[in-house]
């Protein structure tokens, strides 16, 4: 199950028009609006689910950092997420579920791992 999370847009790409920014919490991340059936506003607060997609290749190391923080690359969509493996859920800034990383990488239950990502969909209600 997806979670929903409140975000604040911040603002909504010029060229592309499914680049958004929003606020979650106190974190501010760079998501393609895979999913938006009304107009949105800046400004305003939604309700969204976000869903990480992975690329194919290698995209996970252990790290140290004992952190859950994500970090944007330039200024497409990719980012690299820092965070904690346990089980099905990922908790970085925030939780995502029912990835199966762990069925995949099973030594890297409950570590600390960094993931790079190519892009988080935000599904807006």
């Amino acid at each position: 199950m997806i979670k929903k999370h409140t975000a604040v847009l911040i603002s909504i790409g010029e060229i592309v028009e499914e680049e958004v920014v929003l606020l979650i919490g106190d974190v501010k991340v760079r998501c393609f609006a895979s999913y938006c059936p009304r107009k949105i506003e800046v400004g305003e607060s939604y309700e969204v689910e976000l869903e990480m997609v992975l690329p194919e290749n290698d995209f996970i190391v252990i790290t140290q950092e004992k952190n859950t923080a994500i970090e944007m690359i330039g200024d497409g969509f990719a980012c690299i997420l820092n965070g904690f493996l346990d089980g099905s859920v990922f908790h970085s800034f925030v939780d995502f579920a029912d990835l199966e990383i762990h069925y995949d990488y099973p030594k890297l239950n409950e570590k600390y791992i960094k993931i790079m990502v190519d892009r988080i969909d935000a599904s807006f209600d």
